[in-house]
């Protein structure tokens, strides 16, 4: 997963995981297909940002509860509480939510159960964003098993534009296509970040740079 700079402390998180690998995801074509994410992957990524699972952060506080029909289980669900450190203030706050599975014997109900409630957690901290978004599935497509980035070479090629452009002027003509290129929400994100850069590089001392 690509990470990113934000100096916005409301989206810190958010602009550091929503960007999804293609290597960790898969296609799956039932209910119409739609795109997995590696459920490992996630707990990587969110181990790579708070220290080891149950130390900083986790999920604490499992309430399971089995639905039952006139002879048999139907639904199993699980509400619980989800724990990280602030990433302004380094405190521990926490959130909790719910999520549901239709029960099945021998299945590992609570185990996949568990699996998705946390992978919907992070969602709502930013993780794989552009998934949920749909910008993933705009920008890659699924060839020979794997997801293919249709736009990365036009991606990489614009931000070397905005690296080499040498005036203000040039830096304004690429911001005004970038709109119409096809990129992805995140990567104009990161383009226009780039402008911002290059753009102070440019200023002459004391004026302040364009947005």
């Amino acid at each position: 997963m690509t990470t990113k700079k934000n100096n916005n402390s409301n989206t810190q998180i958010w602009d550091a995981v929503c960007v999804t690998d293609p290597n960790i995801a898969r296609h799956v074509g039932q209910r119409g297909g739609f795109t997995a994410i590696c459920a490992q992957s996630q707990l990587k990524e969110a181990t790579a940002m708070w220290g080891p699972y149950g130390e900083r952060w986790g999920i604490r506080n499992l309430e399971y509860e089995y639905l039952h029909g006139a002879d048999a289980i139907l639904e199993l669900t699980l509400m619980a509480e989800f724990y990280y450190p602030s990433p302004t203030t380094g405190e521990e706050v926490s959130f909790v939510m719910s999520d549901d599975l239709g029960y099945r014997p021998g299945g590992e109900c609570r185990k996949k159960l568990l699996t998705s409630l946390r992978s919907k957690m992070l969602s709502s901290l930013g993780m794989n964003s552009d998934v949920f978004e749909g910008d993933f599935e705009d920008s890659h497509r699924w060839e020979d098993n794997r997801y293919v980035n249709v736009n990365d070479d036009m991606f990489a090629r614009a931000t070397a534009a905005i690296d080499g452009a040498d005036s203000l002027d040039r830096l304004d003509k690429i911001r005004a296509h970038m709109e119409e290129a096809g990129f992805t929400a995140s990567q104009i994100a990161t383009l226009k970040r780039g402008c911002t850069r290059r753009a102070k590089s440019l200023q002459p001392e004391g004026e302040p740079a364009n947005a």
